[in-house]
């Protein structure tokens, strides 16, 4: 690894200094200028690429980091930096397998499992990432932001499910308005209630269709 050139500490300490104050793109001039005196080194990178992430230059934070992974591929917050400015970029699938690198190189890094978790319920894979959600709270089980995203999943995947149901049961009967706004609505708190009377219903049917057999 390249050793950091002593004026490149010192435009890297004033880019520091600029993210501190969130003033990026008065950071990132500062990190261009550690860049040509050290390109070779990845925490330069890693820091540009943050900036670039923090005022949306999705694309060039996404290089930044490649140059970072390509000095130093064993850094798992560059993954999960990488895979966040792809899932921004609407690369999921590259960024849940920039989110699984990071967790292969520290299974602990609870940035990666929310990283992953987020990617997973925008894809509809609720119970992954209800998993993900779980996966921070056995690391951290005081943070009350994933016990919330877990059952948020959870709801998502409940009232997926109803509709699922729902499109069955067309099948045998019709299903009444009340139960269909439930999806319409995204009525969380009433996906259960819904699930149980779509069932006893679709049940009455099957039980007439037989005793009329």
């Amino acid at each position: 690894m390249a050793i950091r050139q002593e004026n490149a500490g010192v435009w890297y300490h004033w880019g520091q200094a600029f993210c501190n104050m969130r003033k990026f793109d008065e950071a990132i001039a500062c990190y261009d200028k550690a860049l040509e005196l050290s390109p070779g080194d990845p925490v330069i990178w890693r820091r540009k690429g943050f900036a670039l992430l923090k005022i949306g230059r999705y694309d060039e934070a996404a290089a930044s980091f490649d140059q970072a992974l390509a000095i130093d591929p064993e850094n798992a917050t560059a993954w999960q930096r990488k895979g966040y400015a792809l899932a921004c970029l609407g690369e999921h699938k590259d960024a849940v397998a920039c989110c699984d690198t990071a967790l292969t190189l520290d299974p602990r890094h609870i940035l990666a499992w929310q990283s992953r978790g987020w990617l997973l319920g925008v894809m509809c894979r609720y119970d992954e990432a209800a998993d993900c959600y779980e996966a921070v709270l056995a690391i951290d089980p005081d943070r009350r932001s994933a016990a919330w995203h877990r059952e948020r999943m959870r709801e998502r995947r409940d009232l997926e499910a109803l509709a699922v149901e729902i499109r069955e049961a067309e099948r045998f009967i019709e299903v009444p308005a009340c139960i269909r706004d439930v999806v319409a609505e995204r009525d969380y708190g009433n996906v259960a209630l819904a699930r149980a009377a779509l069932r006893e219903l679709v049940g009455r049917a099957e039980a007439v269709a037989v005793h009329r057999s």
